[in-house]
This record gives C-alpha cells, sequence and structure tokens, in this order.
C-alpha cells in the first residue's frame, strides 16, 4: 500500500509528512517540522496535495539560523496543571488557582509570537472542563490563532493545540 516517498497525512492528528522508510509494521515519516516519527500503516493516508521540500536531514547541512528556526517550530508542550506552574497550592482558591493558569497561557501566547514559534500544546487534562472553557475565552480574544483539540492518540481529550500565525 505506501511505499518510500509516499506524502501522507496522519487520520487523527493534524500532521503531514513524506515516508522515509518501511521497516515491518511500522512506518518512518518526516514530519513537515523536520522531525522523524513512527506510525503504524493503519495511522496514515495518502495526502498528494502537498510537497516535502527535503526529506532527508542531517546536522552537517543545517545552518545555525536553520536549527533555530526547526527549534522554534517544534511543538511547545505548556502542562497546565497547577502542581507544574507553583511551589505550594495547598492554601489557594480555585479561583486562584485558575487566574494563574490563566497567566500562563496569555504569557505563551506572547513568547510564541516573539519567539516566532508556530505550535503550542496546552496540556489541561480532563478534570470538569472549567480551565479548558476559560482558556479558550481568553484564546478566542486574540488574532491570528488556530485552535484545536491535540491529538487524541497521545493526550485523549486533555490538551488543546494552538498554531501561532
Amino acid at each position: 500500500m505506501f511505499k518510500k516517498g509516499d506524502r501522507i497525512r496522519v487520520i487523527d492528528d493534524n500532521q503531514k509528512g513524506q515516508i522515509l522508510k518501511i521497516q515491518a509494521d511500522t512506518i518512518i515519516v518526516l514530519n513537515e517540522f523536520g522531525f522523524e516519527e513512527e506510525f503504524s500503516p493503519s495511522e496514515l493516508i495518502l495526502d498528494e496535495s502537498f510537497q516535502v521540500e527535503k526529506v532527508e536531514i542531517s546536522p552537517d547541512d543545517i545552518s545555525t539560523k536553520k536549527q533555530k528556526k526547526l527549534a522554534l517550530s517544534e511543538v511547545k508542550e505548556i502542562d497546565l496543571h497547577i502542581g507544574q506552574l507553583v511551589d505550594s497550592f495547598a492554601n489557594m482558591s480555585n479561583y486562584e488557582m485558575l487566574q494563574i493558569q490563566m497567566r500562563k497561557v496569555e504569557e505563551e501566547i506572547l513568547l510564541a509570537r516573539t519567539e516566532g514559534r508556530s505550535k503550542l500544546i496546552f496540556i489541561h487534562g480532563h478534570g470538569s472542563g472549567k480551565l479548558k472553557e476559560e482558556m479558550m475565552k481568553l484564546l478566542t480574544r486574540f488574532s491570528g490563532l488556530e485552535i484545536y483539540d491535540a491529538s487524541f492518540r497521545k493526550y485523549k481529550l486533555g490538551a488543546t493545540e494552538v498554531k501561532v500565525r
């Protein structure tokens, strides 16, 4: 079905790439950000609608400027669980914790724009949904963002992907 060089899209994720290798039931894909990832054939479909400019990237071929650009095009994960943001939250109200989490979201969006970063994943967990609800309200106030549920395969329903334009 698949062969080396095919352009593919990941079914449950917003990723595209080109097949580098096929090993038994594993397909090695060079994604659109220049990183290799492994998938099973059932996770992929052919997608001829885009062009991959370079299939193989070696560190010796990349200038420092390109390395920085690749680093910034990497997905940055931000864990919004309160225990990841503060040393102790024992005496905080739910409102105080939510305000800290919302400040973190806003700071990361502004930082991504300053750095030229293109994609963020905010990990909010499943919980009651209040954090995700408030985060969505905040994100819709920013222009130039595309907001999606992050990869179900990786995060289930506990994360939101934000593309910064």
